[in-house]
This record gives C-alpha cells, sequence and structure tokens, in this order.
C-alpha cells in the first residue's frame, strides 16, 4: 500500500484521537494518585498507605493488561478501548464519596481495570489505520497524549482549592466520558486490526501462546517498560512531596515543576517522532536520550541545584528521554509478529503495570523515612540500566526486523 494511498487527513485525524486517549489515560493514572495525596490527611493516609493503594491500581492493571490484549483481537479495539475510557473515569468521579483506606483501595481495583485497555487497544489501532511510513509520527503523537495526560494531572491540586474533594473528582471524569462518546462516533474511521490481518492471525494462531511470550526479544522490551515505569511513578507520583522537602519550595511551584518535567518530555516525544520515521538505528537515538537524562538527574539527586533552576533543568530533563519513546515503540513493533498486535502490544507493555505496581510502596517508604533524595538516585541508575537494556533488546530484535521489511 503506497503512502498515497492512505490519505493523509485520515491518519492525522486517527492519531489525534488516539493520542487524545492515550492522553486521558495517563490523566487518570495521575489524577487518582493526586487525589489520594490531597486527601491524604484527612482519609488518615500515610504516604505508604498512598504507595499500596496505587500498587494495587497497578497490579489490578498489569495482571488484566495481557488478559486485555486478548480481548482486543477477539472482539476488536474500539469497543474495548470505549469501555477503558468509561471504567476509568467512574473511578475518578467514585473518589468524591470515599473516606477510609478501604474504600480508596476498591476504587483502585476499578481503575486498574479501566487502565489495563489502553496500549493493547491503541497500538492495535494505530498499526492497522496508519501507514507504515509515518508510524513513527504516530507513535510520537501517542507519547505526547500520554504526557500532556500527565502534565495535565496536578491540575487537581488546583481544583481541589476551587471545588473541593468532591468537585474535583466529578469534574476530572468527564474527558473521559466525553473520549469515550467521541471513539464510538469515529468508529468508522478506526480500522479493526482484525480483519487486516486475518490472514496473518490465521498462520500465527498455531503458534502457541508460551513460545510467543518467551521469544527473548519480547521478554527484554518487557522488563525495559518495568524498569522505565519504577522511574515513572517515583517521579511523577511523589516528586511534589518530594521536591518541596528538599527545596524548601511550596507545593504550587513544585507542581510547576512537575508540569513543565512532563511538559518538557512531550516536546522530547515530537523530536523522537520525526527521528523514529528517519533513522534505522532506534537503539542509538533510544541509549543516548536515556543517558542524558540520567545526566542530568544527578545535580536533582544530589541537591546541587537552586529552586529557581529547578525549571529549566527539569525541562532538559524531560525532553532528553521523551525523545526515546518512539524509538522504543518501533523496536517493539519490530519484535510483533503479524496479527498479534493485541496480545504482544498488552503483555510487553504490562511492563509498565509490573514496575508501576513494585514502585509506588518503596518510594512511599522512602518519603516516609525522610530520604525523598534517594528517589532520583535510582532514577540515575534505572536511566543507565535502560540504556545498556536498549543495546540487548537491538541484538535480539535484528531478525524480526529483518522479517518485518520483507513482509511489508
Amino acid at each position: 500500500m503506497s503512502v498515497a494511498s492512505v490519505p493523509l487527513n485520515r491518519d492525522v485525524r486517527v492519531i489525534s484521537l488516539i493520542g487524545i486517549a492515550h492522553g486521558v489515560s495517563h490523566f487518570y493514572q495521575l489524577a487518582f494518585v493526586t487525589m489520594l495525596l490531597i486527601v491524604r490527611q484527612e482519609a488518615g493516609l500515610e504516604f505508604q498507605d498512598v504507595g499500596l493503594i496505587a500498587a494495587i491500581f497497578y497490579g489490578v492493571s498489569g495482571v488484566s493488561q495481557t488478559v486485555a490484549g486478548f480481548a482486543v483481537d477477539r472482539f476488536g479495539a474500539r469497543p474495548i478501548l470505549m469501555a477503558g475510557l468509561t471504567t476509568i473515569a467512574v473511578a475518578l468521579a467514585l473518589v468524591s464519596m470515599a473516606h477510609s483506606f478501604v474504600a480508596f483501595a476498591a476504587i483502585a481495583v476499578i481503575a486498574g481495570l479501566g487502565n489495563c485497555v489502553f496500549h493493547p487497544a491503541d497500538f492495535a489501532l494505530l498499526n492497522a489505520s496508519v501507514h507504515g511510513s509515518r508510524l513513527g509520527r504516530a507513535y510520537s503523537i501517542h507519547g505526547v497524549g500520554g504526557s500532556l495526560g500527565w502534565a495535565a494531572a496536578p491540575v487537581m491540586y488546583f481544583l481541589d482549592s476551587l471545588f473541593g474533594q468532591g468537585g474535583a473528582a466529578l469534574i476530572g471524569a468527564v474527558p473521559g466520558l466525553l473520549l469515550a462518546v467521541l471513539v464510538w462516533a469515529y468508529r468508522a474511521k478506526l480500522v479493526d486490526h482484525r480483519v487486516k490481518a486475518r490472514t496473518a492471525a490465521a498462520r500465527h494462531s498455531s503458534t502457541p501462546m508460551l513460545q510467543l511470550f518467551l521469544q527473548p526479544a519480547i521478554l527484554l522490551c518487557m522488563v525495559y517498560f518495568a524498569l522505565l515505569s519504577v522511574n515513572t511513578v517515583g517521579i511523577q507520583q511523589f516528586a511534589v512531596p518530594a521536591w518541596t522537602r528538599m527545596f524548601g519550595i511550596g507545593e504550587n511551584y513544585a507542581a510547576l515543576c512537575l508540569i513543565v518535567f512532563i511538559v518538557g518530555s512531550a516536546g522530547g516525544v515530537l523530536v523522537g517522532g520525526v527521528f523514529a520515521d528517519r533513522v534505522r538505528r532506534h537503539d542509538r537515538v533510544a541509549t543516548l536520550g536515556l543517558l542524558v537524562a540520567g545526566a542530568l538527574t544527578l545535580p536533582v539527586a544530589a541537591q546541587a541545584v537552586s529552586p529557581a533552576l529547578l525549571l529549566p533543568l527539569l525541562a532538559l530533563t524531560g525532553a532528553a528521554g521523551g525523545i526515546t519513546n518512539p524509538s522504543r515503540d518501533m523496536i517493539v513493533r519490530s519484535a510483533t509478529p503479524p496479527g498479534a498486535s493485541g496480545k504482544v502490544f498488552g503483555f510487553v507493555y504490562s511492563g509498565l503495570d509490573v514496575g508501576s505496581f513494585l514502585a509506588p510502596p518503596v518510594f512511599g517508604f522512602l518519603m516516609t523515612a525522610g530520604m525523598p533524595s534517594l528517589i532520583f538516585w535510582a532514577a540515575v541508575v534505572l536511566y543507565a540500566i535502560n540504556a545498556a537494556l536498549v543495546l540487548v533488546i537491538r541484538q535480539s530484535t535484528t531478525p524480526a526486523v529483518a522479517r518485518t521489511a520483507a513482509a511489508e
């Protein structure tokens, strides 16, 4: 299929819709934990309790994500995406009625079930609906949507100041419900990947699922995402209280620092999308970006930067990490057999939830113990480990890249 045979305006609409949906999913991931931090003292929660509730959210999402991938391949990505948007929006609305650890834990289960669908559904729709020559940029917009969703989540602090806990939670539920309706309205433009890859899927169906998931490249990608999410959760969920303790700044300024970090990441993802469509060695882009992000995190961990310089430094750190995102998604695509988008992307990206499940209790403990700087020392180490891991993944995916290129 030539590029000309796939209208650019249709690809732009599909990419924009899926990118916004991904942004809404990320907004809810961070908005839920932000609400927990807001009501922590009123509800009698310790930081460790917040970490445990967040772990429940990501644990449920991680366990369910592979199942969601099978559901995407069985029932189609469009209805599964709509169900996820609706479920996670309702979960945030329920926060308006919660006042205890048990209630928040139950809501975390509901929210985790809603969160589990986004990566398998999003990537199945993008891979089927967007021309291959534009996929790097499609992945970058998808990543930017996620980053902007995270960047929007700290607004919950301001909504709480204006409308209180209940009002903030109810207002926060609106975007997910609106997006679910929009996905339904635009369903004719979203290609069903099951139809497009039916022949390939039939050939692939003879491969046992265990053998598929135990391929080295796929396992390594899952490990990469698990470590990446440990880093992401540490910074995004606990950065605001950590920076207030480390640098003596106010909560609103710390929230602004977090927004700048995430917006910087979004800018890096846009640049990374251009690289992903133009270069073949995606591992080099990812490795360099991760090493630069780690180097820029060092002065934050060492508290060797003034509060005034936090904003530009965090913007650059976010940009360096963001550049790597589209290239990592292209690496995963190269390791995905035809007809298995839902299953593989669901399994691989469940690594994000695995890391997010493990990280909050640890970082919550560090906050309770009065050691917030260790969150950022851990980030430096994880950036370096993932930079090395990308090179190993490259070696493991080289045969798959060749097969994919031949198939296209």
